[in-house]
């Protein structure tokens, strides 16, 4: 594909990144060795909003005193007292989002007789982490009911290593990919800054992930409610809603009162889709397995909008 790209044949644009690395090397901390988790993100925009959604990020940078032509990094955000500010502009973009988050540490001890197919994307993902996490956000958006026969999309990748770019072009010649055009750009390119966007929810989703693992009380509670409600046989069981209870509540308050996490998370659900449904849909976590134990954020974040 050319380096002049014609948007306006495309119905919606894909704007992805990652935060963490590919490797395996783990020492006590991320900042030390390799990331525990890998998460790529995905801001999606219809055509006819990325005029608007642009004057957005904009209006981040300005809430930080970014120059227009900066890049606006989520590591940046971490640290600048002025971040909440930003991520309250950003609520106003028009869009939503996909998130697949990749426990480095736990899928690879995962081993083929103990996968359902689901856990098969925790295989591939020991082997080709980058091609498998960044194919996530255009699956599950071919899968979303949103897309028409004659809808055209543009995915936008962050540069990344040759290897990884090769990897993922490949992917993306199947016969199954012929609604999606792939790119790499980089995210400092005055075209597609939106990317910057993927970067901020890759960032934040990462950062508060690696906050709330080893996994906690509560997050049993989610597992053990989830697991109520898949077993209809179970559906008197007294795991569904305890979280309602004060004395169990207080469990999840640390956990679903961060703005920064709550802002981009909002975006993981589209109304618009036939079933909508954030977890499992829009926010997944490999091993899969652990994604019940943080439903919490669909119910109580999402649903609730505890922001």
């Amino acid at each position: 594909m050319s380096s002049k790209i014609d948007i306006h044949k495309y119905n919606y644009i894909m704007f992805v990144d990652a935060s963490g690395d590919d490797g395996y090397k783990f020492a006590a901390s991320s900042s030390e060795g390799s990331s525990f988790s890998f998460v790529v993100s995905c801001f999606v925009t219809p055509l006819s909003e990325l005029e608007y959604n642009k004057d957005i990020l904009l209006a981040m940078k300005k809430a930080l005193f970014v120059k227009p032509e900066q890049e606006l990094k989520s590591t940046a955000l971490k640290r600048h007292r002025n971040a909440r500010a930003a991520y309250e502009k950003m609520a106003s973009l028009h869009g939503f989002a996909y998130s697949i988050i990749t426990n480095k540490r736990l899928i690879q001890d995962i081993k083929p007789d103990e996968v359902s197919d689901i856990g098969t994307m925790s295989l591939i993902a020991q082997i080709d982490l980058s091609g498998i996490t960044h194919t996530f956000p255009s699956i599950a958006f071919q899968n979303s009911g949103l897309l028409k026969d004659t809808d055209k999309v543009l995915i936008v990748i962050d540069n990344m290593k040759k290897r990884e770019m090769d990897r993922i072009k490949d992917i993306f010649s199947s016969d199954n990919a012929k609604q999606f055009d792939l790119i790499f750009r980089d995210s400092k390119d005055k075209d597609f800054p939106l990317i910057q966007i993927a970067d901020i929810m890759c960032g934040t989703i990462r950062s508060y992930y690696e906050s709330s693992i080893p996994l906690g009380k509560h997050n049993y509670i989610c597992k053990n409610c989830m697991g109520a409600q898949w077993h209809t046989a179970k559906k008197g069981s007294p795991f569904i809603k305890r979280c309602t209870t004060k004395s169990v509540r207080k469990l999840f308050v640390p956990y679903i009162n961060n703005t920064e996490f709550n802002t981009v998370m909002r975006f993981h659900r589209c109304d618009d889709e036939p079933n909508p449904r954030s977890i499992g849909n829009h926010f997944i976590i490999l091993p899969i397995e652990q994604l019940p134990a943080f439903a919490y954020i669909s119910c109580m974040i999402i649903k609730d909008g505890y922001l």
